[in-house]
């Protein structure tokens, strides 16, 4: 009697494959909808916004350089960094379409609160 129980206890103690698995593949899912996905949903809107670019736009290179576009072809736009400054770059390159930041003529203060006349 004895051997018995002794081997119910083993079958009961013994955990199955997936009991093991399942933290694993957890944190594979909660990686995968707090990372992965809003991440390639960017990335599938900024190629949107790129594929739509056009004479005018003004853009942000990888490199840092601002510009605006002056002419599209397949798959190299000219970028006018400067007056009658022209460059090549693939559109490959390009980071996103820039939109600078609207002029309110505020005056900051040092600390970088807005003074108040």
């Amino acid at each position: 009697m004895p051997a018995l129980t002794l081997s119910l206890v083993a079958e009961a103690a013994a955990p199955s494959a997936l009991s093991g698995f399942l933290p694993i593949i957890l944190m594979i899912a909660v990686f995968y909808f707090l990372v992965i996905r809003p991440q390639s949903k960017v990335e599938k809107d900024r190629r949107a916004r790129l594929a739509k670019l056009d004479k005018g736009d003004q853009v942000r290179l990888n490199g840092g350089i601002l510009g605006r576009v002056s002419s599209v072809e397949d798959q190299i736009v000219m970028v006018e960094i400067a007056d009658k400054v022209r460059i090549k770059v693939l559109r490959a390159e390009i980071a996103d379409k820039w939109d600078p930041p609207a002029v309110t003529g505020a005056v900051i203060d040092k600390d970088g609160t807005e003074a108040r006349s």
